[in-house]
Order: C-alpha cells, then sequence, then structure tokens
C-alpha cells in the first residue's frame, strides 16, 4: 500500500513556491524546511504522535518525523 499522507521536498521548490512556507531546522541555522501550506493545515486537523512529532514523506528519504517548534 502506497504511502497517502503529507510531503516533503529537499531544498527550495522548483515550481509554486508560495504555497510553501519555509522554516529554519533548530540546530542547523543553515538548514530549511519548505513546508506546503496543505501541509500546514493537515497539521491544524491532526494530532501528533504521543512524542509530540508528525510524521511525513520525503522523495528520496522515506518517512520522517518532525515536529515545529
Amino acid at each position: 500500500m502506497a504511502y497517502k499522507g503529507p510531503e516533503g521536498l529537499w531544498g527550495k521548490p522548483e515550481e509554486d513556491a508560495g504555497q510553501y512556507e519555509v522554516y529554519e531546522v533548530e540546530g542547523h541555522s543553515g538548514l530549511k524546511c519548505w513546508i506546503r501550506q496543505d501541509v500546514l493545515e493537515w497539521m491544524a486537523r491532526t494530532t501528533p504522535t504521543p512524542e509530540g512529532d508528525y510524521l511525513f514523506a520525503v522523495e528520496g528519504a522515506g518517512r520522517l518525523r518532525y515536529r515545529l517548534v
């Protein structure tokens, strides 16, 4: 079965950059995280894991855990 949750990208999106919010990665000021608006809307409707994280898929990397601080 294919993963059907939110998706992310490594680096700046080449298309539709206006549909993304940019966040710094805590502890790594040189790294940025681009999150689509629809993912942020999904986060507002979804409960995080018991640890406070969310799961999402990154093309070429698989599933990752993250949280917005």
